[in-house]
């Protein structure tokens, strides 16, 4: 894991599929950690698996989910990451069922945020410029929500992408739980 993730921060953009598996690593190893207490679902569809995307663009973003949201939260734990097609563009989502953000966090947000998110913001900004959004929200009934939206420079090509085999195990709704 630490590997893979060491080597693909070195790369200006890799396809979304290595950013799931990293996330899909990451998860298992804190699943193992946490026990019950964190379940989660990876949802990517075929035709958005080739798309080139900053590397370790949304693995600060769960780690947050997980340090802030659902570790403070003895019967919170789940988290979904989500990628599809949304305003011609690519969405990005991750949100948890944790605790949620009170006060003081939502400030720090709006503020520029902890290390993790202001790496993200600079991510972004420097592979997109102004083009990309972020946004942070509280989520209902209880967690946080965010989401990504990226450009996508020419939509045709999500549709005429070669799409290899997704391996026997694959991360489009895929949820795992510690045993």
């Amino acid at each position: 894991y630490l590997r893979a993730t060491l080597g693909a921060s070195r790369s200006l953009s890799h396809p979304l599929s290595a950013e799931f598996e990293r996330l899909d690593d990451y998860l298992q190893l804190m699943a193992i950690r946490m026990g019950d207490r964190l379940t989660y679902t990876l949802d990517l569809p075929p035709e958005l698996r080739n798309l080139p995307v900053p590397p370790l663009l949304l693995q600060p973003l769960v780690e947050n989910a997980i340090k802030h949201g659902l570790e403070p939260c003895e019967e919170c734990g789940g988290i979904r990451v989500r990628a599809s097609l949304a305003g011609g563009g690519l969405q990005l989502e991750v949100a948890d069922s944790g605790v949620g953000m009170g006060a003081e966090a939502a400030e720090a947000v709006r503020s520029g945020g902890g290390f993790g998110l202001v790496h993200v913001r600079e991510r972004l900004a420097t592979a997109y410029g102004g083009r990309a959004r972020f946004d942070m929200t509280q989520a209902q009934p209880h967690g946080t929500r965010i989401v990504l939206q990226l450009p996508i420079d020419d939509p045709i090509d999500v549709q005429a992408a070669v799409v290899p085999p997704l391996p026997a195990a694959s991360l489009s709704n895929t949820t795992a739980t510690a045993s």
